[in-house]
């Protein structure tokens, strides 16, 4: 009896699923105006009935709400905008299904989350009053200034497009003396037939899905151009719609384009939309049929009609197109290039990846030496021998460093004299692997960066002689077991150009940071708690973290190594 209660049960439960959540019903969410009013794919509104939160503007519905709630009009334009940033960060770019009146985002309820934030009213209450007390408290010790092109106004003296922010993290990004932190002439380098793109993510105060830096504008550009055929390895892919309607345009217009991606061990993907964008290239695999399912393929590189080339550490990714992170690529135009590029994309296509791909003969361009990873060993074969060789400096700007040889290698330059610097995003300083730690204590100055977007270069400058480019963190990963790929350019002026960047970096990024490791999200990092992301991957965001909020800060703030 028991069982045939269950099996009913079970029959019940997938119907009313399947009814819930039909196909048909999948979208992806394209604009979050407030947190009951979100744009979908396909243009219509979705409005989560029953359920209210503040403007961010200065309603008279908010002046409405101010007295009701007894604050002041300022805080509730404050508390609606800090709403809206954290709606943003849930559902922008998502995949979302409409289930009756409620949105269903991955396997969670979307209704269910807003009714426990600090943001909900329902039935004329506030929904959650614990958090709403605290968000207020942490509001009225604020200093929030509106940012619009690079200009602080206070709150209610602007009406244009702007960026809510902490007056005190304005004045750590834009510093009123320049000439503490001169931003190079260009960042974008062009030298013929090589050009070196870099982002700064110090002057971007949140991510955006606008394609308007130089790194997504030269993918595009070239994505709008390419004649014949496109190949397109990428960690994943998260949504950025100029990306999009140019790769079905490039089909429309007779374009081959074939695509490798990466899933793990649950056939899933980092990023929010790459099965989507998989979907729109019918020639496409990933490395899920590898028996190596736990390595990652981890590259972000492009092949262009078979001449062109574009790699570095950018994937396609909303955050890293929009500049909120730190990254850097290199277009090389060379067939040269283009014909081992092609090589290993190939490989990866057929099925083979991680430990089965092989190293095949390279016939490199000029000046430049073009390694895989896992075959090649790029660090032991590429990058080491530069470090051991190094004269005069070594600056490395990098996402994450755990790999042995190469700490000891940055160890013993700096004992023989060179310049050794590196900058470490603050999410993987947080990572027990790091060696950061070991490098500070033996000498070795290390900045931990204090911004809300990520450093996410894997780049070393070494001597004014060599320019490393690529998406290799410098790990043992990186070096043994995923997919990935590095650029060794000698060029004194493309050193020189990445050199100045970097020192700009180190510029901007306290000295307080070369002891301490600020957390990713956090009063110590600026934009962080405003930015409507959350940063450090524990599900809270901005002011929902403790770590946003003032009375948490103690000390200097984050964790002294």
């Amino acid at each position: 009896m028991l069982k045939k209660i269950s099996i009913i049960i079970l029959v019940v439960s997938l119907v009313v699923f399947g009814f819930l959540y039909p196909k048909d019903e999948l979208f992806v969410v394209k604009e979050v105006v407030s947190p009951v009013e979100i744009v979908l794919d396909n243009n219509e509104v979705f409005v989560l009935d029953g359920v209210e939160t503040f403007d961010s503007n200065f309603s008279e519905r908010n002046k409405l709400l101010a007295k009701k709630f007894n604050i002041t009009e300022n805080e509730a334009f404050i508390i609606g905008t800090l709403g809206k940033y954290w709606a943003q960060n849930i559902l922008s770019g998502r995949n979302v299904k409409v289930a009756g009146n409620d949105l269903i985002y991955y396997k969670y309820n979307y209704r269910f989350k807003f009714l426990n934030s600090p943001y909900c009213i329902k039935d004329g209450e506030i929904s959650n009053k614990y958090l709403f007390d605290k968000l207020l408290k942490s509001v009225r010790k604020t200093d929030y200034v509106l940012v619009s092109d690079g200009k602080a106004y206070p709150v209610g003296k602007y009406s244009g497009s702007f960026i809510l922010m902490r007056k005190s993290h304005y004045n750590k990004m834009f510093p009123q003396n320049k000439k503490e932190c001169i931003l190079p002439h260009t960042l974008n380098l062009d030298l013929g037939n090589i050009k070196i793109i870099l982002s700064d993510f110090t002057s971007k105060l949140k991510p955006d899905r606008n394609c308007s830096t130089d790194i997504c504008k030269e993918i595009l550009y070239n994505i709008n151009n390419a004649q014949k055929s496109i190949d397109i390895a990428i960690y994943g892919y998260s949504s950025t719609p100029a990306i999009e309607n140019a790769v079905k345009n490039a089909q429309k217009r007779g374009v081959k384009i074939r695509l490798v991606y990466d899933t793990d061990s649950r056939n899933e993907n980092i990023y929010p939309n790459t099965f989507e964008f998989a979907a729109l290239i019918l020639e496409n695999t990933n490395d899920g049929v590898s028996k190596d399912v736990n390595m990652t393929m981890h590259n972000k590189f492009y092949i262009f009609d078979e001449k062109v080339v574009i790699t570095g550490s950018a994937n396609l990714s909303h955050t890293d197109m929009s500049g909120y992170n730190s990254n850097s690529i290199i277009v090389i135009k060379s067939p040269e290039a283009a014909k081992i590029y092609k090589a290993e994309f190939e490989q990866m296509f057929e099925g083979k990846f991680h430990r089965d791909k092989i190293s095949g003969s390279k016939s490199n361009p000029p000046n430049m030496e073009i390694y895989f990873s896992p075959q090649d060993k790029a660090l032991s074969n590429g990058v080491l021998p530069r470090i051991k060789n190094a004269k005069k400096s070594i600056y490395i700007p990098a996402f994450f460093i755990t790999e042995n040889s190469f700490t000891q290698a940055l160890i013993n330059a700096k004992k023989r004299g060179v310049d050794v610097k590196v900058i470490i995003d603050a999410l993987s300083a947080s990572s027990k692997y790091s060696k950061h730690r070991e490098l500070r204590n033996f000498g070795v100055p290390v900045k931990t960066e204090n911004y809300a977007g990520k450093m996410h270069s894997k780049s070393i400058i070494i001597d004014d002689e060599y320019v490393i480019i690529g998406s290799m963190n410098f790990s043992k990963s990186g070096e043994n077991k995923n997919d990935e790929n590095l650029i060794i350019y000698k060029n004194a002026q493309a050193a020189k150009f990445y050199k100045t960047f970097f020192l700009y970096l180190w510029q901007k990024i306290p000295d307080k940071w070369l002891k301490y490791d600020p957390k990713p999200e956090s009063l110590d990092s600026i934009g962080s708690c405003a930015d409507g992301v959350d940063n450090d991957y524990d599900s809270f965001t901005d002011i929902e973290d403790d770590a946003c909020k003032d009375y948490g800060k103690t000390g200097l703030g984050g964790a002294k190594t």
